[in-house]
């Protein structure tokens, strides 16, 4: 049985008049109902039985459009967040899940206290997007855990300027490069915390449960090498256990570290001929990965107890090239689906 996840990042899914970040931020009429077509027709072209959804500040409107679509289940756990600027003006997006089959449960993603603990961070620090843990009910098949996730972006984390008003522009530019700076590394250390808090909470269900099958649908806003994708991942070489050298460990604790790990769709799919990865999102003129399936062992061919395998890998990515229409009418992300052939 083939069961297909994908994620969706929808490029500010806000319906008038809400603006997003600012006033001058929304959709005329006409813009808005082209949005909604090419959204519905993307989800059409990209055949999925479950999608996660990023950047949506309109979820009401968006759970009537994929009900229409077909996906009759939906869930989001948290709430749009109001800027300064006016009562239509947001600046918090959410997360979402739309799905062909039953969602036993559809539940928030705790930030737990243990990145502080071991972490530069503030004491307040929570996830820039709430995530979503949900159970799916497939027919036929071992119920899944989904979660879907929206990492905070690389832009630099805004640090106020430590300089005095009459200042020259010299030592503004100074204080202000010094603060950008500071910046970058507090957007890192963001992402970095949520990728761990995540995988904190993704860890225990594969503690709990190493059969269950478990996907992560997500706009994770960082390289496929970084550091965060490590921490969530922890697919790395595992040199020792609590001291004991990896050649020295037990069959059992192997076996144990191999059940704990994500991996990346990408690297599960069959690829015969060696085709490159597809770019999901360009960065002035460059292209990258910002947005990733991972499954769990579960789902992993090598491994003999697996409820299935990743047999398919898609990247739908033919509006990000130069077809005339702007980001704001469809998306500035590319669309990834992986297909899993369920035992």
């Amino acid at each position: 049985m083939d069961i297909r996840f994908g994620t969706f990042n929808l490029y500010q899914f806000a319906a008038p008049p809400v603006a997003w970040y600012a006033p001058q931020n929304t959709y005329s009429d006409s813009d808005w109902l082209d949005k909604k077509a090419w959204v519905a027709a993307q989800l059409d072209t990209m055949a999925c039985d479950v999608v996660g959804f990023q950047e949506v500040f309109s979820p009401d409107e968006l759970e009537a459009l994929v009900n229409a679509a077909g996906y009759p289940h939906f869930a989001v756990v948290d709430t749009p967040a109001k800027g300064d600027d006016g009562d239509n003006v947001y600046v918090g997006p959410v997360v979402a899940i739309a799905s062909k089959f039953p969602l036993v449960s559809a539940e928030k993603v705790s930030f737990n206290d243990n990145s502080s603990q071991h972490l530069p961070l503030k004491e307040d620090t929570d996830f820039s997007r709430t995530p979503i843990r949900a159970e799916v009910q497939i027919d036929g098949a071992a119920n899944a855990i989904v979660y879907v996730a929206h990492f905070k972006s690389k832009r630099p984390v805004s640090i106020p300027s430590d300089v005095c008003d009459n200042a020259g522009w010299n030592e503004r530019v100074l204080a202000a490069m010094q603060a950008r700076s500071i910046g970058n590394v507090a957007s890192m250390l963001q992402r970095g915390a949520e990728a761990s808090e995540l995988y904190e909470n993704i860890s225990k269900d594969l503690h709990a449960s190493s059969e269950t099958p478990v996907v992560l649908l997500g706009d994770l806003n960082d390289s496929i090498h970084s550091i965060a994708i490590e921490a969530l991942s922890n697919r790395g070489r595992v040199y020792d256990i609590d001291g004991v050298a990896w050649a020295d460990l037990p069959i059992e604790a192997k076996v144990a570290s191999y059940k704990l790990k994500l991996y990346d769709a990408f690297d599960m799919a069959p690829n015969p001929d060696g085709t490159p990865r597809t770019p999901t999102h360009y960065h002035r003129g460059e292209g990258g990965t910002l947005d990733y399936v991972f499954v769990s062992n579960a789902l992993n061919e090598k491994n003999n107890s697996a409820a299935g395998r990743v047999s398919g890998f898609d990247v739908y990515d033919a509006h990000l090239k130069n077809d005339g229409v702007g980001n704001k009418k469809q998306s500035d992300h590319a669309q990834v689906v992986a297909t899993v052939a369920f035992n």
